[in-house]
């Protein structure tokens, strides 16, 4: 059961990214942001040491929410290839979203002058990884992938998913449509499948 100093929290992680992502870091203030919350610059204080610390907390709260969601998908028993094209076709879809291309923006902005945007990507994206790299592991001993190291296997599914990352920070993005994405990621499991697969 979730305390009421955890349900607090919470709602102040939510709406400290929402701000963080309308006006960038620098313009957020935690004044701003309390009273989005409805509270006091102290209140907040209380639960965190600076403006990074919020930001960072914000980032990662929000990417292990979705993380969950996403790795949920890879426990499916319908095989190996129909469990990828779920877990892929869900994480693309959260990606390219403009709430992911603005708080990625906001990472970076601050990337030059503290820590949050290094911890943010060890961290916030650390886990799923992980998780996927077992999962292929447990493949390879099913005979299901052909034997190679699962960490680079993952490395290689996850620069696949993340080819668009670039072009949407720029602003060159193009929107995708379910249709569309449901597409890419079927190409994307092909090739990953294409190159790891174990021979029949």
């Amino acid at each position: 059961m979730r305390t009421k100093t955890e349900t607090r929290r919470d709602a102040i992680l939510s709406q400290a990214l929402q701000v963080f992502r309308e006006v960038g870091f620098d313009a957020a203030s935690m004044s701003q942001i309390a009273g989005r919350v409805g509270g006091s610059k102290a209140t907040l204080y209380n639960y965190f040491s600076s403006k990074e610390e919020l930001l960072l907390d914000a980032m990662l709260h929000s990417a292990d929410q979705h993380a969950q969601n996403v790795m949920e998908l890879l426990e499916g028993t319908e095989g190996l290839p129909s469990q990828l094209h779920g877990f892929v076709q869900s994480l693309l879809t959260l990606i390219n979203s403009p709430e992911t291309t603005e708080v990625l923006r906001v990472a970076i902005s601050v990337g030059g002058t503290t820590d949050v945007g290094r911890k943010f990507y060890e961290l916030g994206t650390h886990d799923v990884w992980s998780h996927i790299a077992q999962v292929l592991r447990a493949e390879i001993e099913r005979g299901t992938l052909r034997k190679a190291d699962p960490d680079l296997m993952a490395m290689h599914l996850r620069c696949l998913c993340e080819a668009d990352l670039i072009r949407n920070l720029l602003g060159a993005g193009v929107p995708a449509d379910e249709a569309e994405t449901r597409h890419k990621a079927q190409c994307i499991v092909d090739i990953f499948m294409k190159t790891y697969g174990a021979e029949p």
